[in-house]
């Protein structure tokens, strides 16, 4: 039975299925290499680290630093999130439309970061995945008929509860948060018809 669950999963959700693999691989391996909270095992493995891309031109950061989870915590909520989240999206743009804003809207919340936490070791897919919730907004803003009463309201209710948990939790990038909401709303003119 949980064959079948897990099957029905990757077949609707491909891309979805693929980056939440990924994530749960490098957080096992970087688990297994210094710790997922380690500051110096982080930057070693790609966390976003500004003054490096400045200094050693390591612009894969921006990128590397979107598969990164620090903690068990992070990696759960931010696993969670996107398995709920991500097969909507992929559904509606398609698996390549898909993948390409998931990378967009964290690579936007990283460039986010680089300018105005430049200062600070970060890492973890909130970029993208609250340019997901960018994706919503832009749908009940748009096309509302493509979202429930029910879903407008959930939606707007869990945004709402993780914009102030951004703000209250110290060591949540904001910068990555709103930066990926941001990118995320603007490209979904693109990406949705």
């Amino acid at each position: 039975m949980e064959n079948n669950k897990l099957r029905n999963f990757y077949n609707r959700a491909k891309v979805t299925f693929v980056m939440l693999v990924i994530m749960i691989i490098y957080f096992i391996f970087i688990t297994l290499n210094g710790g997922t909270t380690d500051p110096e095992t982080l930057v070693k493995y790609g966390a976003l680290y500004p003054p490096f891309i400045l200094i050693y031109n390591e612009y894969y950061r921006l990128i590397t630093s979107i598969f990164i989870h620090i903690g068990f915590m992070h990696i759960f909520f931010n696993g969670y999130a996107l398995y709920i989240f991500g097969p909507q999206i992929e559904r509606l743009m398609g698996a390549k439309k898909y993948l390409l804003f998931f990378l967009l809207t964290g690579l936007g919340g990283n460039i986010a970061t680089f300018f105005f936490g430049f200062d600070t070791i970060s890492a973890g897919a909130s970029g993208s995945l609250f340019g997901l919730f960018g994706a919503f907004v832009y749908l009940i803003h748009r096309h509302r008929d493509m979202v429930t009463k029910e879903g407008r309201k959930s939606i707007l209710q869990l945004l709402g509860i993780n914009v102030l948990l951004t703000i209250a939790v110290p060591n949540i990038s904001a910068t990555a948060h709103f930066g990926g909401l941001i990118i995320g709303y603007l490209l979904s003119y693109i990406f949705i018809k």
